[in-house]
């Protein structure tokens, strides 16, 4: 996620996976040695991209740029290194880049190890704690951002710019993995109780928490919480799916012993190749 000089709270509720996918994909497909906004605007309105009635793709590219994506040069947009590893393996289906998209934003700030600043990534993270652990009822919006201010006091930082708003932008994302990692009760948002996350989620999750601690994970220790708050499973209950997952996985192994041991081998992913080593935030 790029970097500013100043703590960022508040994630862009604008950028729907419905538009961040239809972005991506027209970046990908005319980046050759990079497009201009305008060319992307006029792409998307012959294309009937849903970008089309955008009025301008501003903040949705600036998103794209803000999670590592894309990059500008001068008034050109080209994928990153990044985005052509995610174009060129799970993000090459839209399932697989919002599954992307939501392991970015819940990993990159730990990935980047520089915990005295504030980032989207952390607001995202903390949303995702405090659901984790919500009541069955679940949270209202305003509920959340309280608790997000709250826990932000861990940052030398006046006020903090983090609103219903924010939260929406989390939401839609986590409600956009399949299945669903939350659901809508009225004005409140819960987490969905008693399924197990996906493969491609754990997969993704894994391979950044394995990244995080060195190649490897002790499932007895906080890096199975890590992997519980991105995928909203308590780590009781998802104890077990990682076991299972990485027993058949080809690119883990379960090394048995106390909970067992999750180790990251390889994989021909180009993505999840860039997650495994993705530590300190390299593009």
């Amino acid at each position: 996620m790029a970097r500013s000089s100043a703590h960022t709270f508040h994630t862009r509720h604008d950028f729907t996976p419905e538009l961040g996918w239809a972005a991506f994909q027209l970046v990908a497909e005319l980046d050759h040695e990079g497009v201009s906004a305008s060319d992307l605007e006029t792409a998307a309105r012959t294309a009937t991209s849903p970008l089309a009635r955008r009025a301008d793709l501003t903040k949705v590219l600036a998103s794209l740029e803000d999670l590592g994506f894309v990059v500008r040069d001068g008034g050109s947009i080209a994928l990153s290194r990044l985005g052509r590893a995610l174009a060129g393996g799970l993000g090459a289906f839209e399932t697989g880049f919002r599954v992307a998209v939501h392991c970015i934003y819940a990993w990159q700030w730990l990935l980047e190890q520089d915990r005295n600043h504030a980032s989207p990534s952390w607001s995202y993270r903390e949303v995702c704690r405090q659901l984790l652990t919500s009541p069955p009822t679940g949270m209202a919006p305003d509920e959340l951002v309280l608790g997000v201010v709250d826990a932000a006091s861990i940052f030398v930082v006046e006020s903090v710019s983090f609103s219903r708003s924010s939260v929406s932008g989390v939401v839609n994302w986590l409600l956009a993995q399949a299945p669903p990692l939350v659901e809508q009760v009225g004005r409140k948002v819960t987490r969905v109780r008693g399924q197990a996350p996906s493969a491609t989620l754990l997969r993704v999750n894994l391979a950044a928490a394995c990244a995080l601690e060195g190649g490897r994970i002790s499932l007895d220790g906080p890096a199975l919480g890590s992997v519980a708050e991105s995928v909203l499973v308590p780590p009781d209950e998802l104890w077990l799916p990682v076991v299972e997952f990485a027993r058949d996985s080809a690119e883990f192994t379960f090394i048995p012993g106390g909970r067992g041991t999750v180790v990251f081998d390889q994989t021909e992913d180009e993505f999840i190749r860039w997650l495994s080593v993705a530590r300190g935030g390299r593009q």
